[in-house]
């Protein structure tokens, strides 16, 4: 819902924050967050106590989720806004490109660490594939020499080997 608030400042436009997040295609929760974190501007506050802001803030979080989708972190975010408020598109744009190209980079690093993890796991299935109709190892008791799963204990204590590294990322995410 929007609404005209008057102030001793000047009578204006102003939205409530549940407005601000539906026009910006977000939840109010996380305009508040982006508050707390300083990338959204402390809003004015009505007699009532809401949060009222501006069509300009309604641009600095849509420049924000555009950012976001883009990949970028909150922390690189911060710093284009800083860029962005000095006004001189120039550095802004230069900045952008610097992060746009480094995101490229981290994108061709992960896929190449994803392509060893696949062709690990295809090495892995083949194993597992070959080793199905093997008789029983006496799974219950845990055995070092299980050969259930595809990967030996040495593998286990090879310090950073490619699999383990990678089966860790893919477990975190």
């Amino acid at each position: 819902m929007e609404m005209v608030v008057t102030d001793k400042r000047s009578a204006r436009a102003s939205l409530w924050i549940g407005e601000l997040a539906c026009r910006a295609g977000t939840s109010a929760d996380t305009v508040r967050y982006y508050e707390r974190l300083g990338l959204v501007r402390a809003p004015h506050r009505s007699p009532s106590g809401y949060r009222l802001y501006s069509e300009q803030e309604l641009g600095r979080l849509q420049f924000i989720l555009r950012a976001r989708r883009l990949g970028l972190s909150l922390d690189e975010i911060h710093g284009l806004l800083g860029l962005a408020e000095e006004g001189d598109c120039r550095p802004l744009r230069g900045q952008v490109v610097t992060l746009l190209r480094r995101k490229m980079d981290e994108c061709d690093a992960r896929l190449a660490e994803l392509t060893a993890f696949r062709a690990s796991l295809e090495e892995r299935y083949r194993l597992a594939r070959a080793h199905e109709d093997q008789p029983t190892c006496h799974c219950a008791a845990f055995p070092a020499s299980c050969a259930c799963l595809p990967i030996s204990i040495e593998e286990l204590t090879t310090p950073h080997s490619a699999s383990t590294r990678l089966a860790r990322k893919a477990r975190r995410t």
